[in-house]
C-alpha cells in the first residue's frame, strides 16, 4: 500500500530547493539578462529567416 503524500514535507523540499535557486539567478541577473537577451535576438532572426524562406518558396511555385 501507499504512503500518503506528506504536503508538509513537499512544501518545505520545493521551498528549499527555490530559495537558493532565486539567491543564484538574484546574483547572476545582469549576466542572465545579457544571455536572455542574445537569445531572443538569435531567436527572432532565425524566425525571420525561416519566414523569408517560407515566402521565396511561395512565390518560386507561382
Amino acid at each position: 500500500m501507499r504512503q500518503p503524500i506528506d504536503l508538509d514535507y513537499v512544501s518545505k523540499a520545493i521551498v528549499g530547493i527555490a530559495s537558493p535557486l532565486v539567491g543564484v539567478i538574484t546574483s547572476l541577473q545582469e549576466q542572465i539578462e545579457w544571455h536572455l537577451r542574445v537569445a531572443s535576438l538569435l531567436v527572432g532572426l532565425a524566425v525571420g529567416v525561416m519566414s523569408l524562406l517560407a515566402m521565396a518558396k511561395k512565390l518560386g511555385k507561382k
